[in-house]
């Protein structure tokens, strides 16, 4: 494990517990069908936390540039600001209507989902230059209890996870239009600055900073919503495009 404690344990909790966090312990409880109830289709059901996106999403979202809606996400992620996980509904698809499931997938995305250890959410993208050097993807990311490594306090894996995401997202952008899928993540190279406690929601960052060829670079950040200069997690990654 690349993390330890910070030498204060307390002051750290409760100082990410008033910016970042959410209070709610509520757990919305959804249990699988039978195996042989094949009249809703296959559903995916699991327990899920409750989330309220904290208030700095929603006063800076409008500088973040146009919102990313993929049908990829869509099924898992609520269009509101004002999002409530509290309607099992909202999440649940059948077999007719799961895109993933239609196009080849095997199961939910590993950071788009809402049973992600670290649920990516609400990107947008400014575009610099028809997707050029400055192109900035911006979202949030939140570290879930199943983050969960030293008591309180996400894996180091997760905030890698989520750097590897809005690395390779951010590359589809270089076009100047959204082309999913078009490349691959081919290094992260990660900085763990400080622990990221257990419920944190943070604000993720990517941007292109070079572009040679077939090979995109850019830089990419974990930041407190409300202040770009508390830093947990940096990265600086390369993707190539496809052929």
């Amino acid at each position: 494990m690349t993390l330890s404690p910070p030498p204060n344990e307390t002051e750290e909790i409760a100082h990410s517990h008033r910016t970042q966090r959410d209070d709610s312990s509520d757990i919305l409880e959804l249990s699988s069908p039978s195996p042989g109830d094949a009249s809703s289709g296959p559903l995916v059901r699991l327990t899920l936390q409750k989330r309220t996106l904290p208030p700095w999403v929603a006063d800076h979202f409008e500088g973040w540039g146009e919102r990313v809606s993929l049908p990829e996400w869509d099924a898992d992620e609520k269009m509101s600001l004002e999002e409530h996980d509290d309607n099992d509904n909202d999440f649940l698809c059948s077999s007719d209507d799961d895109y993933r499931q239609n196009n080849g997938w095997k199961g939910t995305d590993l950071c788009h989902s809402v049973t992600s250890p670290v649920r990516i959410s609400h990107y947008a993208i400014q575009y610099k230059d028809n997707g050029g050097v400055g192109t900035k993807l911006t979202g949030v990311a939140h570290f879930t209890p199943n983050a969960e490594s030293h008591s309180g306090y996400c894996h180091g894996g997760s905030m890698t996870a989520a750097m590897d995401d809005v690395i390779g997202w951010t590359s589809f952008f270089v076009t100047g239009q959204c082309v999913p899928w078009s490349g691959f993540t081919a290094q992260v190279n990660v900085s763990l600055r400080r622990p990221i406690p257990v419920g944190s929601y943070l604000k993720i960052v990517g941007e292109i900073t070079k572009k040679e060829g077939r090979k995109v670079w850019i830089s990419s950040c974990l930041v407190c919503g409300n202040d770009d200069n508390e830093v947990y997690c940096t990265a600086e990654g390369l993707a190539i495009l496809k052929k």
